[in-house]
């Protein structure tokens, strides 16, 4: 993915990151699926081929959005977990599956997270923030100690 030269405007920097529909989709997986391994990744319904999740994992935690934790043994092992930035996309991700909510007649609303979005998006969020607890508690802490 080519990068352009940097840019003042918040939106392209945005869109620099995360603007391809497949990084998108993987930090969807990342924070409502809780999705960490790459064969968890792969096995997602939109079959996202291995040379791409593995470049869009790349550039996500070039970003700093993910972190890779290496197996002990074997690649297998190998963990990607959501920094706070990526925490901090829940509004983002949660504004953009309502816009599709609203235009896409396609949805699947029989699945149970499209009706809690509708229904509870508050108890939706913080249920899944509960996830990731142990990145949440180093965030706070970094931010109390003054770094």
């Amino acid at each position: 993915m080519k990068k352009r030269t940097s840019s003042v405007c918040p939106i392209v920097y945005a869109l620099d990151i995360w603007g391809d529909p497949w990084s998108l989709v993987i930090l969807r997986d990342v924070l409502i699926h809780n999705k960490r391994y790459y064969r968890e990744f792969l096995a997602s319904r939109e079959h996202i081929s291995t040379n791409i999740l593995s470049a869009r994992l790349q550039s996500l935690t070039d970003a700093g959005l993910l972190v890779k934790i290496e197996g002990d043994s074997n690649r297998a092992q190998t963990m990607y977990r959501p920094t706070q930035k990526a925490l901090d996309l829940f509004p983002v991700v949660f504004a953009i599956m309502h816009w599709g909510l609203k235009y896409n007649p396609n949805t699947d609303m029989t699945i149970p997270i499209m009706q809690e979005l509708k229904t509870n998006e508050k108890g939706l969020e913080q249920r899944l923030l509960q996830n990731f607890d142990d990145i949440r508690d180093r965030s706070t802490k970094v931010e109390n100690s003054g770094f």
